[in-house]
């Protein structure tokens, strides 16, 4: 186990150190902060008004001026702030997430969108992954029957998958 040891590539079974040290394992886990630098969603675990943030000039670079960058923030709710109240809170968390240099980030835009996610509360969990099937041959799929985002619209549409084959399945001889 290495710890605080700066890595600049992880292969199956191996990992490249920055002196050039390479290391081979049967097994490599890395545990680590989220990187920045690539096509990377950030979520926040903690309490603030930040939920997530990308980069989104990593992703597409004509987002951002040559040597600059292009930052995403989706907050939870529609914040009733006002537009230097939201900024300030989200530059704190922000700021504890990646330094001082955050104060002298520019803000573009602010935009309030409801319902842009499904809610998710601790308190919807227990409706979540349930059947979908709504009539007698109709199904219902979408990431608010799991979780708000891409992933959870995948695992829906398969878990409907899955129950209309078994439903065909019990209607064959």
């Amino acid at each position: 186990m290495r710890l605080g040891a700066e890595v600049v590539d992880v292969g199956d079974g191996a990992v490249t150190l920055a002196g050039g040290a390479r290391l081979v394992a049967d097994q490599v886990v890395v545990a680590t902060d989220s990187p920045v630098g690539g096509a990377d969603l950030l979520l926040s675990a903690e309490h603030g008004p930040v939920n997530n943030l990308a980069v989104m000039s990593d992703v597409a670079p004509g987002y951002a001026p040559e040597g600059g960058a292009c930052i995403a923030v989706s907050l939870l709710g529609v914040p009733t702030e006002d537009d230097e109240t939201l900024d300030a809170a989200v530059r704190d968390q922000l700021a504890a997430w990646f330094g001082a240099a955050v104060r002298g980030w520019q803000r573009l835009a602010v935009h309030r969108i409801a319902y842009a996610q499904p809610r998710q509360d601790v308190s919807d969990l227990d409706v979540l992954a349930r059947d979908q099937r709504v009539g007698e041959r109709t199904w219902v799929c979408g990431d608010h029957l799991d979780t708000g985002s891409i992933q959870g619209a995948l695992v829906s549409g398969r878990r409907v998958a899955d129950q209309v084959h078994g439903a065909l399945s019990a209607e064959l001889p």
